[in-house]
């Protein structure tokens, strides 16, 4: 994936902390020039990384992986007793207890610590992570600095993202892609920070210059099982492990705890509203919303003045609270950056609007959580002139829990709702519209469509140029997963088509 070609590094360099001296020595001949958790991309020097994976055993594919080529394996074991066993290749597989926990410090040795030579901005939160990384780095480029983004939208240069599987990548390719920002000369790396990324390790050998919190709601209970668990996952980012400053939403009630606790080492800054351990705050006064975006008076330790923008909507302005204070945090100058700030662009499927004078305005966001979604209404609520109208599903296989939540929020705040299908996965959709439809209070006044463009379709028939849509779930993706297959599917380019229809 880097420009730059690695030289080999000899094996027992990456395990001097899991091996003893002996074991050491058996492998000190032994030369590694590619790593990899995946048997399909082993080639000839690889070390195959075989975890226990939540979805597969990549144990299961060791012979797999030597017949491909490669020089070793790195083995999951499940007791503590570290041990080398010697196929009958000469390959050795090298078994290691909690072997996904040492993964980063490992990569981190064979790609020669690439984060030394960046500076890391970290942000996490329930939702806003994407829209803030994009906003931090669309600023940085505006300075003249060169960053790259990690996250959601995918990895890369601002102007070169590639798709990316997960939030944040398994901790080979994490430390991979620093290699890549670090061989394309970025000077940032800005990356969207998961509760599972911390909470597998994979961020366990960086440390980040400014961490920021933007706030936290239900999401993801079926991996973190509940609230407390996933606030305490998101907390790791702001220990000294992980951060040397920090900033957090001063309104959020999960900050406002973490402050009362707040380790002095990491010097902290607070929006929205002061916090007593924080040593610096940014606050939004005279705030006005209208149809060209947001404008309010900023009064914060770091300067003032006023904050123009064209994006829409309350959580937008905490998301440019959060980018701002980051960026200030980091040691750029306030009146520059907010000078700056009406040439900041939305992110693509982040509360993008799609509209002429003739039809409805239509606005494709990702939402997908029950505080999101109603978030985004509410948003959408101080610019919409007519009826508020909103499409949306729940995503199949996954939390439940959040369905009624959703579907209540949908009832609450928009005039007309559609149920239609998100990524269903293997789930039926009427299962999925069931459990949505217990969070109703009226049924009759939802309309169900389980395909997703008829049901788009449907909701601008019914709408006038005065009207707003919001189209919810999909945001960026341009694919939907149903019936366990993976189709074309981009919301962004249909709701371009459909409008245009109205020219």
């Amino acid at each position: 994936m880097s420009n730059k070609r690695l030289p080999s590094i000899v094996l027992s360099s990456l395990l001097q902390v899991l091996l003893n001296d002996e074991q050491l020595l058996s492998l000190s001949k032994l030369n590694i020039s590619h790593l990899t958790l995946d048997s399909r991309e082993v080639c000839q020097g690889s070390l195959f990384v075989a975890l226990n994976g939540a979805q597969t055993d990549g144990r299961r594919f060791c012979n797999k992986a030597i017949e491909l080529g490669a020089s070793a394996i790195l083995s999951e074991l499940e007791c503590s007793d570290n041990h080398i066993e010697w196929h009958q290749t000469g390959v050795p597989i090298i078994h290691v207890s909690q072997l996904s926990s040492h993964l980063s410090h490992i990569a981190s040795i064979f790609y020669q610590r690439p984060q030394d030579n960046l500076i890391l901005l970290g942000i996490t939160g329930t939702n806003g992570k994407t829209t803030v990384t994009q906003l931090i780095c669309q600023w940085l480029t505006l300075l003249g600095k060169k960053a790259y983004s990690m996250g959601t939208l995918g990895n890369g240069l601002i102007d070169d993202l590639k798709p990316s599987q997960n939030t944040t990548l398994n901790a080979i390719d994490l430390i991979k892609h620093l290699a890549i920002a670090r061989d394309a000369n970025a000077q940032y790396l800005v990356m969207e920070v998961s509760s599972h990324g911390l909470s597998l390790d994979r961020l366990k050998s960086l440390h980040f210059a400014v961490a920021a919190f933007t706030n936290l709601s239900q999401d993801h209970l079926d991996f973190h099982g509940d609230m407390a668990s996933y606030a305490s996952a998101k907390q790791q980012l702001f220990t000294t492990k992980y951060c040397d400053k920090a900033v957090l939403n001063g309104s959020d009630k999960v900050a406002q705890a973490w402050n009362e606790q707040w380790p002095s080492e990491i010097e902290l800054s607070a929006f929205n509203q002061p916090l007593t351990n924080a040593k610096h705050y940014m606050l939004a006064n005279n705030v006005h919303f209208d149809h060209s975006g947001i404008s309010a008076d900023i009064e914060s330790s770091f300067g003032q003045g006023i904050l123009n923008s064209s994006l829409l909507g309350q959580f937008n302005l905490d998301n440019l609270l959060t980018a701002l204070n980051t960026l200030c945090l980091a040691g750029f100058d306030f009146e520059k950056l907010v000078h700056l700030a009406p040439t900041l662009q939305a992110v693509p499927g982040r509360m993008e609007v799609f509209s002429n004078q003739n039809s409805p305005t239509v606005v494709v966001d990702y939402a997908h959580t029950p505080d999101a979604l109603e978030k985004a209404l509410l948003a959408l609520r101080l610019h919409c002139q007519g009826k508020l109208s909103v499409v949306f599903g729940c995503g199949g296989d996954r939390d439940n829990s959040k369905r009624a939540l959703m579907a209540k929020a949908a009832e609450q705040f928009a005039d007309t709702v559609y149920f239609t299908q998100d990524n269903s996965r293997s789930e039926s959709a009427q299962q999925i519209f069931n459990d949505m439809l217990s969070g109703i209070s009226q049924p009759e006044r939802i309309t169900i469509e389980a395909d997703r463009t008829t049901a788009i379709e449907l909701a601008l028939s019914h709408s006038t140029s005065q009207d707003m849509i919001l189209l919810a779930g999909k945001g960026h993706e341009d694919y939907q997963i149903l019936n366990g297959q993976t189709v074309d599917y981009d919301e962004r380019a249909l709701a371009k088509k459909l409008v245009q229809a109205y020219l």
